[in-house]
């Protein structure tokens, strides 16, 4: 049976990029991945090429677009790292971010092709709601200060092309805090990857800090794949967050985690950690007006998301 397209998955090794990748085979695609990094999964498809690439070096990414000839690109090419290394060592950042995005938005519009680009949270400055055409008024946090521009300065070189060439073919997606199977669960993990780990050793109680009550915005990382496929199929030219539709307490995740265990877990609450900030949600008034709500949801998302810890650790 013939595909309905070629697309090109950058990052496809990634927290997002695997779903990405597994979704568009599910719809009938044939997927070109790139990535550094060695697929998560064996993916035996024949309609799947998997390329190892340091996608920086423009040369090797321009000959895939001139003999692949994609119909759309979904760019999940990102760089995670803890807030400490991100102040210690900015430009593991803002060096790769750069040189990638910057090659795969010239390729875009070079050959017209769809772009979905997978930018980050991080953009905004602190606030208890992140809306949209609120990140060009203001400056990031300064604990996100490098990862944050490593972001913006795609957006802002998507938006450059489009005054100086005309090519508009393209969505900005900014996620909320993401989580999901292929996560890391190690070393300078965040708090759901972590927390998987925690109650995973844990035999009858585990430590949590604070008391529970800030509320953030999580997003499985299949919602956010299923997200960006969609702003393709739809080829939508907006700027949108990717995020839950609701509020959810660290409390409330902290006890989900422990309910998809199986395991009857005492959580005690250090009330002299500091909390953090006390809400942070994003705006989903244009998901809402294009149908680009999550499909499965925060608690299931965390039930595969444990699951495959369990079996993978």
């Amino acid at each position: 049976m013939k595909t309905k397209g070629r697309i090109l998955v950058t990052g496809c090794s990634g927290l997002v990029g695997t779903h990405v990748v597994k979704k568009l085979l599910e719809k009938n695609y044939s997927v070109h991945g790139m990535d550094l990094a060695p697929m998560r999964e064996n993916i035996n498809d024949d309609r799947f090429l998997f390329s190892s690439a340091d996608l920086r070096e423009g040369d090797d990414l321009s000959d895939a677009f001139n003999s692949m000839k994609y119909d759309g690109v979904i760019n999940a090419f990102g760089i995670k790292g803890s807030p400490i290394r991100a102040k210690e060592k900015p430009l593991d950042f803002l060096e790769p971010s750069i040189k990638v995005n910057t090659n795969i938005i010239e390729n875009c519009n070079k050959h017209n092709c769809w772009l979905v680009f997978m930018s980050s949270v991080g953009v905004y400055e602190p606030a208890e709601e992140f809306v949209e055409d609120t990140v060009w008024k203001t400056l990031p946090s300064p604990n996100d200060w490098f990862p944050s521009w490593s972001k913006r300065i795609p957006e802002l070189y998507l938006e450059a092309h489009k005054v100086q060439h005309g090519y508009d073919r393209w969505t900005i997606v900014r996620p909320a805090n993401i989580f999901g199977e292929y996560d890391n669960f190690g070393e300078g993990a965040t708090v759901i990857g972590a927390t998987c780990r925690k109650v995973y050793d844990a035999t009858d109680e585990i430590e949590a800090w604070g008391d529970g009550t800030p509320t953030r915005d999580f997003i499985y990382a299949g919602d956010v794949a299923d997200g960006c496929i969609d702003c393709f199929e739809k080829e939508l030219h907006i700027t949108t967050n990717l995020g839950s539709g609701e509020e959810i307490s660290i409390k409330r995740m902290i006890e989900t985690v422990a309910k998809v265990s199986g395991k009857d877990i005492k959580i005690n609450w250090d009330t002299s950690k500091p909390n953090g900030d006390m809400r942070r949600r994003m705006s989903t008034k244009i998901q809402e007006q294009y149908g680009l709500l999550p499909k499965l949801g925060f608690e299931e998302g965390i039930k595969e998301t444990y699951n495959y810890y369990e079996k993978n650790r």
